[in-house]
């Protein structure tokens, strides 16, 4: 079978590498868009350049965004991507380990969302947040994670490196790969601290959440938290 082809993509575009995450983000925008309507409030822990926000805001593009994002840089650059797209842009510099301490609108949000942001935090920085996003949702909101998820189980290993390979045969473009678990593990490095699929189920529960996975291939995965 030949090589799938890709759409053409700017430098900057983060799907260049990852041949599957552009449906995982069409699927994420479209069940923000789903939960949000004109005037809702909607969350971004991450923001980022606002690709994401962008994708969100094409097809619900009435909603307040709250954004939330470390570096000043992209913030600006959320700034200039978002303009004339939104109803109401409220954009706060800040880590999401101290989200306690930061002056982010109250809410209630009909929907929160975060996008390969989590793997950088620690789990108890993960845990907070999880909490802190619940006590923010409105009644029916839902908080969204998309994110890498922990592999930690060696016997199964081979079964992600066909998927990978796989990956790769079908179009044309690898994902982050390893040889083995033990390279693997090694390649994750201090930093890079995605959870197992097990503990955001456990963590969103812990939170009153109802979890789900909605979307799930190789290790990264979409997860839901709804708010009765």
């Amino acid at each position: 079978m030949p090589p799938i082809e890709m759409p053409r993509n700017p430098p900057e575009d983060p799907i260049r590498s990852h041949p599957t995450r552009a449906e995982q983000l069409d699927i994420l925008s479209d069940l923000v868009a789903d939960r949000a309507g004109e005037g809702d409030r909607v969350l971004d822990l991450g923001i980022g350049t606002g690709y994401v926000a962008r994708l969100i805001l094409d097809k619900t593009p009435l909603i307040s965004l709250t954004g939330i994002d470390l570096k000043a840089e992209s913030l600006d650059a959320a700034r200039e991507t978002l303009a004339g797209r939104v109803k109401a842009l409220d954009l706060v510099e800040g880590n999401l380990e101290d989200l306690a301490d930061l002056d982010v609108p109250a809410g209630p949000y009909r929907a929160i969302y975060t996008v390969l942001t989590f793997h950088d935090l620690p789990d108890e920085a993960k845990i907070a947040a999880i909490r802190w996003s619940a006590e923010r949702l409105a009644p029916g909101g839902a908080l969204f994670i998309l994110d890498r998820i922990r592999l930690h189980r060696p016997a199964l290993f081979p079964l992600q490196i066909a998927l990978w390979n796989r990956i790769e045969r079908i179009y044309g473009s690898p994902m982050r790969s390893a040889v083995d678990f033990d390279s693997y593990i090694a390649d994750m490095g201090e930093r890079n601290r995605p959870a197992r699929f097990e503990d955001y189920f456990a963590w969103m529960e812990d939170a009153g959440l109802a979890p789900s996975c909605l979307h799930l291939h190789g290790n990264i995965g979409l997860f839901a938290g709804m708010r009765p």
